[in-house]
């Protein structure tokens, strides 16, 4: 659109370029190792001219700034969160998981770290309490214990990537948490990050 390099007193180019347009200057120290005189002028180019919506095709409109929008706002794919399991109908179960989930926040960093559910159940029956950056609390285990017995059973988010939370009993979670032991032999510890 126009675009022009700003010199400097002596006429020579300083690598920053602006809009014709709007004659906002743009200034991109390095980029992938390309001159950043080219990214800066290719961004000024940019500036101010038509975008097609990265969704339909169409050209979009103009926003608040005076930009093109990169996309309509009707095209936008809306977030519909998955319909929770129906087992999570159970409050204690509900409890359980936020519980697990808090833990792993705490512990990683990740509101649901994989194989969160393996680790805590192995943190809950063992002897050792080490879990991400720390230990699991005493509390926190014990708040463990005392919901999943009323919730009468264990979160797991489903199989290999699928993280669809639900209760499942412990007659159920048996069998799940003996055919994990058998793809993760080395246990928690090392099993956490096979993914």
């Amino acid at each position: 659109m126009n675009s022009y390099e700003l010199v400097r007193p002596d006429g020579t180019g300083t690598g920053i370029w602006s809009c014709g347009e709007c004659h906002k200057p743009h200034l991109v120290a390095t980029l992938a190792g390309k001159p950043a005189s080219d990214s800066n002028r290719r961004f000024a180019e940019e500036c101010c001219a038509p975008r097609n919506c990265r969704y339909c095709g169409q050209i979009t409109n103009r926003d608040w700034s005076g930009q093109f929008r990169w996309e309509h706002e009707e095209c936008i794919p809306k977030y519909e969160p998955v319909p929770p399991h129906h087992s999570m109908a159970n409050p204690y179960g509900r409890l359980l998981y936020q519980k697990m989930s808090d833990i792993s926040e705490d512990s990683w960093c990740a509101g649901w770290l994989s194989g969160n559910e393996y680790a805590l159940w192995e943190i809950l029956h063992g002897d050792r309490h080490e879990y991400g950056w720390g230990d699991v609390r005493y509390e926190d285990l014990e708040e463990l214990r005392l919901l999943s017995k009323h919730a009468r059973g264990w979160i797991w988010t489903g199989l290999d990537k699928e993280y669809a939370p639900q209760l499942v009993t412990f007659a159920e979670w048996e069998p799940i948490r003996a055919e994990w032991g058998k793809a993760h032999p080395e246990g928690v510890s090392r099993g956490l990050f096979d993914f």
